[in-house]
């Protein structure tokens, strides 16, 4: 049973600090901050280092480059319709990055958004998802988004397990195609706890709340 502290905190919506500094899940040092027109070479290293398998279920095809247009497409973002944040290893400011993840607001639906995350397959797995995506929810929140879509391939198990431990909704299938949806949380105590990927989450949310380490 949480202290009465840790229980208050799980009613509290955390909010984002600009830029910030977090540990992934086996200690890895990331800086977290939304994605910078700047940031357009990082995108392009990173997108060369993404294997077919890793393109293909970010883009829902074979994708061999990425346009002008794309990259700035994910770069010129702003905090209501279109927002993007992205994490790089602080004790590796050389490398592209560690991960980004990105929400647009649905033209006709205000109230929703289509969502894509990626994560370099060598960080897979250390939280970097989670992070990105909780940072994601507090942002679309502030903007009054309250559901996030998600299309995703079919043989990409490992995510739709996360959305649906998240409480995640089959919305249909196109092909080879599933999109699901979630509701947009904003405070720990709304995620689902009933799996250790739940728990993961909210716990995320419980330390995006809490003052910077000194």
């Amino acid at each position: 049973m949480p202290g009465p502290s840790r229980w208050l905190e799980t009613f509290r919506t955390p909010r984002l600090r600009p830029e910030f500094k977090f540990r992934l899940d086996d200690g890895t040092p990331v800086q977290v901050r939304p994605l910078q027109p700047e940031d357009a070479q990082r995108l392009r290293a990173g997108f060369e280092q993404m294997s077919q398998l890793a393109r293909r279920r970010r883009f829902l095809a074979d994708v061999k480059d990425l346009t002008d247009n794309q990259i700035a497409e994910f770069t010129r973002l702003d905090p209501i319709d279109r927002a993007a944040w992205g994490c790089m290893n602080r004790e590796r400011p050389r490398e592209p990055g560690v991960g980004v993840a990105r929400y647009q607001r649905i033209n006709g639906d205000r109230r929703s958004a289509d969502v894509a995350i990626t994560v370099l397959e060598e960080y897979q797995g250390r939280g970097a998802g989670m992070l990105l995506h909780a940072c994601l929810h507090l942002t679309a929140h502030r903007a009054s988004i309250r559901r996030f879509y998600y299309d995703m391939l079919r043989d990409n198990q490992r995510f739709i397990g996360q959305i649906k431990a998240l409480g995640g909704t089959f919305e249909g299938r196109a092909e080879n195609i599933e999109r699901w949806s979630l509701p947009v949380y904003h405070r720990a105590r709304d995620v689902p706890d009933t799996t250790s990927i739940g728990r993961r989450f909210s716990e995320i949310m419980l330390k995006l709340g809490r003052p910077p380490a000194a």
